[in-house]
């Protein structure tokens, strides 16, 4: 291989060149403190490094918002206090007022003082934070919270929003306390009348004879049988007697039952609801259509001879029609339970008694039973042209179409306390001073303590959130230091190793010149003598 003047002095110089940017390198480093002074030195370390600076400035930002916050919950705290001071103050005057002691002028004078009172609260509860914002109003923070209406009465105006914060990335929490969290209503001591729940019963369909309807209220049950002749209230008003009873016997509580338009309601008057179930079943036997009603008139006397033939069964229908009037007979299974007649004399006997105790014919013909014959009934007409005498009968139905239904129309609302809006109460304290009674002032001692409890509580709420606030930031800053102390080892340069390295490399680098210096003043010529 021939090595030429030319490739020895490239390679020379390329070795020198290379130890002279490496020897760069070091000394950038080390003029900045850094391993890493830009990405394409290590891809890898420099992704560490921006995860880790990315984390840093997270915790930075929530330590930013928490201290925020904190601020926050400290002017709360400022005016609850405020608040707290000024209801004991009240709590006071009314102990005052309420003393038997007490003049008239001299109340008038403590409702002066409540009326000074009054408002101070009502500035505390517009408190607004560095920023202008109420801070009592929800998210309305540009919207005076409690402010009067045109009846002078001041009422909340905000909404019922509480601010969420982050504590970190996997913390959130709700901070903070809206106008209805503090400022409450108080209990009057009076009990609001429920509103009661309603349940409709309907029925539809054709009501047969046999057919069996079955309602259950809270685990009573309740059933009828549609009888004979019977209509649609009548079962109704059936149902209504049976839940009114048991409700009188204390088997039901807090139920009321009505009948009103062909519908059965059932109150639950107590506020609660109840569990009313219903059912309805066809009648277990099939009607039998054989039963004939006939007519024979002798035209000599006019007397008319009416006959039964056939099954009679509960539920089927004699129909007598002597001119212009008509009268109905229904069977209903009671007919000649106290003699041995026959089931046609006997239908025959209770129809005749019937229609002659309607007196519908009385003026028109006498109508009795055949006395050779105690399966005929006899019409004699009373006088002459008493019109065309019919005698017809109508089988019971099957149609098996009836249902029974049950809705709630009304939805309860329960026996609640009454509560009174917080300023409400305050303002009618200050009405008690000047024309209310001893005991009207005496009340109102049970709504400051309920108050005071309020703002009691909600201070401490305060002082656990700030704790916790408080807390929180100081685990971030652990955090943060445990992040910055790994970034620095990630990316801070180790300056004794790289010092010792940069002295070892310029060492190198002057001893490659020194040598490539001697060697580029060799030559043949030298050894050509």
């Amino acid at each position: 291989m021939t090595i030429s003047t030319t490739l020895l002095f490239s390679r020379a110089v390329d070795l020198m060149s290379k130890q002279q940017t490496e020897l760069a390198s070091i000394q950038e480093k080390i003029s900045t403190g850094k391993e890493l002074v830009r990405p394409s030195d290590s891809p890898e370390l420099a992704v560490n490094v921006a995860r880790i600076k990315s984390s840093i400035d997270e915790i930075d930002s929530y330590k930013n918002s928490l201290n925020t916050v904190n601020d926050r919950l400290r002017i709360e705290e400022t005016y609850l206090s405020g608040s707290k001071d000024a209801l004991i103050s009240l709590k006071q005057l009314a102990i005052q007022g309420a003393s038997a002691t007490t003049s008239g002028k001299d109340r008038e004078v403590l409702a002066l003082e409540t009326d000074e009172l009054i408002s101070a609260m009502k500035n505390l509860a517009n408190g607004t934070d560095a920023n202008g914002n109420y801070l009592f109003a929800g998210s309305r923070v540009k919207t005076m919270p409690y402010n009067e209406d045109v009846d002078g009465t001041i009422r909340y105006q905000g909404d019922s929003f509480n601010q969420s914060i982050d504590f970190n990335a996997n913390r959130r929490s709700s901070l903070g306390r809206n106008g209805l969290d503090i400022f409450k209503p108080v209990l009057s001591g009076q009990i609001m009348e429920p509103t009661p729940s309603i349940y409709e019963v309907n029925m539809t369909g054709t009501l047969e004879v046999g057919d069996s309807f079955m309602l259950e209220i809270d685990g009573h049950e309740f059933a009828a049988t549609i009888q004979p002749g019977q209509t649609r209230q009548s079962l109704l008003d059936n149902f209504a007697v049976q839940v009114n009873e048991s409700v009188l016997s204390g088997g039901l509580v807090g139920i009321e039952a009505r009948v009103v338009d062909e519908q059965l309601q059932i109150y639950g008057v107590d506020g609660f609801n109840h569990s009313v179930l219903v059912d309805s079943s066809n009648a277990e036997a099939k009607p039998v259509d054989d039963m004939i009603a006939s007519i024979e008139t002798d035209e000599e006397s006019g007397v008319s001879q009416l006959t039964l033939d056939g099954t009679m069964e509960i539920g089927d229908k004699i129909h007598l029609s002597i001119g212009s009037r008509s009268f109905s007979y229904v069977i209903t299974g009671d007919e000649g339970l106290n003699n041995d007649q026959s089931p046609q004399a006997a239908v025959l006997q209770a129809f005749t008694n019937a229609v002659n105790a309607s007196g519908l014919f009385s003026q028109s013909a006498t109508i009795a039973l055949d006395p050779l014959n105690p399966e005929q009934v006899q019409v004699s007409a009373l006088r002459e042209n008493i019109g065309l005498v019919q005698f017809e009968s109508e089988d019971r139905t099957a149609i098996n179409d009836q249902s029974i239904q049950v809705n709630l129309v009304q939805q309860p609302t329960p026996p609640i306390p009454e509560r009174v809006e917080f300023f409400e109460s305050l303002q009618e304290f200050s009405h008690f001073l000047r024309n209310g009674t001893q005991d009207q002032i005496q009340s109102k001692l049970d709504h400051f303590d309920q108050m005071l409890d309020i703002v009691t509580l909600s201070l401490a709420d305060i002082g656990s959130e700030m704790g916790s606030l408080e807390d929180e930031i100081t685990i971030n800053e652990d955090l943060k230091l445990q992040l910055k102390t790994t970034l620095s080892g990630e990316e801070d340069l180790d300056l004794a190793s790289a010092i010792t390295k940069m002295q070892a490399q310029m060492m190198s680098l002057e001893a490659a010149q020194a040598s490539f210096a001697k060697i580029s003043q060799l030559s043949l010529f030298d050894y050509i003598r």
